[in-house]
């Protein structure tokens, strides 16, 4: 066969038979292409998400950068104060007064454990006191419902709000 001939049934497959050949020297090559495809396509998913002009799920500004967790834990504090901001109508002062009361969604939870009613796990929060702008205000109860139905639930497709 001519060249001219096998660069013909190259094209005719890539354009009619969405077949692409590659033609490779020895195994390092082909395990190098493997490797690359392999590569290529792990990252497939996150470059279709990253490539779209806004993703629905996160939110600009500070929010953006998020918070470091270093490896002896410093950070996860952050962490779970963000975690809370992310709930409807929880302000940085109420996730605040949550984080100092109980620094880690564990002790929230084990403190919703000790409880008796589901009554009293829903109104748990409620009496917290949030300090923002001089003022000093209560969590309330419907705050506190919210976050422990984020914390609690079961269902997958519960809308907190």
């Amino acid at each position: 066969m001519e060249a001219l001939d096998i660069e013909e049934v190259l094209v005719y497959l890539q354009l009619y038979k969405n077949i692409s050949l590659v033609f490779l020297d020895g195994w390092q090559e082909v395990t190098d292409h493997v490797c690359a495809v392999t590569k290529a396509l792990s990252k497939r998913p996150f470059k279709l998400l990253t490539e779209r002009a806004e993703l629905p799920f996160c939110v600009d500004g500070s929010w953006a950068s998020g918070s470091r967790v270093e490896r002896d834990g410093s950070g996860l504090f952050q962490v779970w104060n963000k975690q809370l901001q992310q709930l409807n109508r929880v302000s940085p002062a109420v996730a605040t007064a949550v984080t100092v009361a109980y620094p880690s969604p564990q002790l929230l939870l084990q403190a919703y454990q000790s409880l008796g009613s589901e009554e009293e796990r829903k109104g748990l929060l409620a009496g917290l006191l949030v300090k923002s702008g001089g003022k000093e205000r209560r969590i309330g109860p419907e705050i506190s419902a919210r976050v422990y139905r984020c914390l609690t639930a079961q269902n997958p497709q519960l809308v907190l709000d």
